[in-house]
């Protein structure tokens, strides 16, 4: 079946027969009218401030609409074209050309397909490469976990890299220690799934490197400290930090970005076992700073403070770390909006911009000093689990903040909160993540100039 999308600025100029045929309402942004005579009407209002993000999702609802009429071929004819935001609007579009069913035995659904005029066609070839960005990472935290665990990730980003300009490198667990990862291969002792580290290296220009840091546990259990209740099957998507990195490299390789980024994914599955750490364990990090493990559940930060080290050791002064780290944060901001965190202030509130820019929206939160005394250990230099039950994702970060140097930017991002589709949480994962990271990778000097 085929249709058409004709839009309207002036609603007084739809056909009498669409009136009272609403099907969908975004506030008093935009109507989207009934299939009729193979035409799909769309108003939207001149008097609203309409953002790129209301055309995304705009985009990706009428992709739900038409896909429910049994549409399969769409047309957008030149003048639409050019009235409205194509880019957002196709991005939403091919974005919800999305199912997770490779696991199904009977797959029956079918895409749909977009004829755009010759001159737009770049524009249709931009929003299906984001589109595919996002389809990568909603995959990798779709993945169960045993099919997807360290060493199978290890493979895919070889796979998935393989014809384009990032560089490859795997650690494996003989070598991590010799690199100075001590805490994954502590987190991931407890595993019959051995832990790796993946370095990707983008340099297609000669600009300082900017590192991005990916928490990646496969599964999380909680090690010893083991999770309880029916979330524990979500846990497969604990590594939602790698998943967004692994998007963003993608997105960024194959938009030709001119950039030098390095990410570090450490990938472990943190469960517990003969030889799983313990609470109360010491861990002794690369750069001597010794950490009491005060809770087995509190893995992430400790990963990320090893691969934070490493990209120091490197020579990168520019860090940008994500990762799904604390339930705390969702009790703050609630399921659609991530936390960011810097040693700059200034800095967070440009990643908020970002945020709104790209569709993946952060709230600035602030790295209290004060909290620094729940973190205090009585046999270590730090605990990695707080002593208090409150501002959980603010500890967290100082955590964090503690393998720092003075000299290094940093910005941090807590998505705990965001790694599943919203509001329709049975979508599975959103995605989160790949946007915003490739928007503060291709802003540059804007983002991080004081």
């Amino acid at each position: 079946m085929k249709a058409k999308v004709i839009f309207y600025k002036d609603k007084n100029n739809l056909p009498d027969k669409l009136q009272k045929r609403c099907a969908l309402t975004f506030g008093e942004m935009f109507h989207c009218y009934d299939v009729f005579m193979d035409e799909i009407y769309v108003y939207y209002s001149q008097s609203q401030d309409i953002e790129n993000q209301d055309w995304v999702e705009l985009g990706e609802a009428c992709y739900t609409f038409i896909e429910k009429k049994g549409i399969t071929n769409l047309e957008l004819d030149k003048k639409d074209c050019e009235q409205i935001n194509l880019a957002s609007f196709l991005e939403g579009f091919y974005k919800s050309d999305y199912r997770f069913d490779r696991y199904h035995s009977n797959k029956h659904r079918e895409s749909i397909s977009v004829k755009i005029p010759k001159d737009f066609r770049e524009i249709s070839s931009k929003a299906k490469t984001i589109a595919g960005a996002v389809h990568i990472t909603r995959d990798i935290c779709n993945e169960p976990a045993n099919v997807l665990y360290p060493r199978t990730y290890a493979s895919y980003l070889k796979s998935i890299f393989e014809e384009t300009n990032v560089e490859v490198k795997i650690i494996n667990r003989d070598d991590l220690k010799d690199e100075g990862f001590y805490a994954v291969e502590t987190v991931g002792s407890g595993s019959k799934y051995e832990p790796y580290v993946a370095v990707l290296t983008l340099k297609t220009n000669d600009e300082d490197p900017l590192a991005l840091v990916g928490k990646g546990v496969t599964f999380d259990a909680g090690g010893i400290n083991v999770k309880t209740g029916s979330a524990i099957a979500e846990m497969k998507m604990d590594l939602g930090g790698a998943a967004a990195v692994t998007g963003a490299m993608k997105l960024l390789a194959d938009m030709d970005i001119a950039c030098h980024v390095i990410a570090i994914l450490p990938l472990v599955v943190n469960v517990g076992g003969a030889h799983a750490y313990l609470p109360s364990d010491v861990i002794k990090f690369r750069n001597g700073t010794t950490v009491e493990v005060g809770n087995t559940d509190a893995e992430g930060r400790l990963i990320i403070a090893d691969a934070i080290l490493y990209a120091q050791r490197i020579g990168v002064n520019r860090i940008i770390d994500i990762a799904t780290l604390t339930g705390n944060v969702g009790q703050a901001l609630g399921l659609k909006m991530a936390a960011v965190f810097s040693n700059r202030m200034n800095i967070s509130n440009k990643v908020y911009e970002y945020g709104r820019k790209s569709g993946d929206d952060v709230w600035p939160m602030p790295l209290e000093k004060d909290y620094k005394r729940y973190l205090k250990s009585q046999v270590a230099d730090i605990s990695n689990m707080s002593s208090s039950s409150f501002a959980g994702s603010i500890t967290a970060a100082l955590f964090i903040e503690h393998f720092v140097e003075e000299k290094t930017k940093w910005i941090h991002i807590d998505m705990a909160n965001t790694s599943k589709f919203f509001p329709d949480a049975n979508a599975g994962a959103s995605g989160f993540g790949t946007k915003i990271l490739f928007e503060l990778v291709t802003a540059r000097e804007e983002l991080w100039n004081d």
